[in-house]
């Protein structure tokens, strides 16, 4: 195997994607989003400037890396789900109509089915109240992405309302 790759060499083998699928699964990533944090971490293949001396070494770093910001997202969704859920119990249900516990409920199955970057920033854009920087700036992502995951979410989340006959 060649020491050095550089970056029109830079594809990932079929072993590599294994030894990435191990690393992100061994840093307690869940199976069913094992295939987005290989995407990650061929994306950030793709952005390394210069040459790669070890590639499974730094594969084994980054991917290492994406299950650590994968607990860290995981964690803040946690976090704002406690945050809500605390509003939520705040209020008196029984002042509400029937209609709107019902729309309520039916927009929590939806978000829950939903990825869980388009569920962070559609929670931290209509319930936490934060703009579209504040939530870039937070994430640590770039405002079009977040601007890109809202609109995603907000027409997966209205089909979904659709199929539940709820809109």
């Amino acid at each position: 195997m060649i020491a050095r790759r550089h970056r029109s060499e830079q594809l990932l083998e079929p072993s590599d994607v294994e030894l990435v699928r191990a690393m992100l699964a061994l840093g307690g990533v869940p199976w069913a989003e094992l295939e987005d944090g290989v995407q990650q971490i061929r994306v950030k293949l793709l952005e390394v400037k210069g040459e790669i001396r070890n590639l499974q070494a730094w594969l084994s770093v980054v991917a290492s890396r994406v299950a650590v910001d994968w607990h860290r997202s995981r964690s803040r969704d946690e976090s704002l789900r406690e945050k809500l859920a605390a509003r939520w119990s705040d209020r008196r249900s029984l002042d509400q109509p029937e209609d709107a516990r019902l729309l309520a409920l039916a927009v929590a199955r939806g978000l829950d089915d939903l990825p869980a970057a388009q569920r962070q920033v559609l929670a931290l854009r209509h319930y936490a109240d934060l703009t579209v920087r504040d939530i870039a700036q937070r994430l640590s992502i770039p405002e079009g992405t977040v601007k890109s995951r809202l609109h995603t979410a907000v027409a997966a989340l209205g089909q979904r309302l659709r199929d539940m006959e709820v809109l």
